[in-house]
């Protein structure tokens, strides 16, 4: 019985390291959907924050009341709402530029 050698000009014949491109690929685009549902996590939850009950009233203001001008500052709250906003815009580049990573990665 003769072995068969994988000659590259061959179409369609499986490989050691075509299993190890695929599963690295499958493993990036995992970690891009990750990637994606942080930014967009993180950018709803940076835009809800600084308006909810929590922001004015936390341990940290307990425990030093001088910061409390700061933190319940406008322009703060604009700034990490702001945050928030760019998020989200990151996370919605990444959606619609998913398709073509997944075609140019490896």
């Amino acid at each position: 019985m003769m072995q068969q050698r994988w000659i590259p000009s061959q179409p369609g014949k499986f490989t050691p390291e075509s299993r190890v491109v695929k599963s690295s690929n499958r493993l990036a685009r995992i970690l891009k959907v990750i990637y994606i549902i942080y930014c967009i996590e993180a950018g709803i939850f940076l835009l809800w924050l600084p308006w909810l009950s929590i922001w004015d009233a936390n341990f940290f203001t307990y425990i030093y009341p001088q910061i409390l001008p700061v933190l319940t500052n406008s322009f703060l709250k604009g700034a990490v709402l702001g945050l928030g906003i760019v998020n989200i815009m990151i996370g919605i580049h990444e959606v619609v530029h998913f398709r073509q990573f997944s075609k140019g990665a490896f």
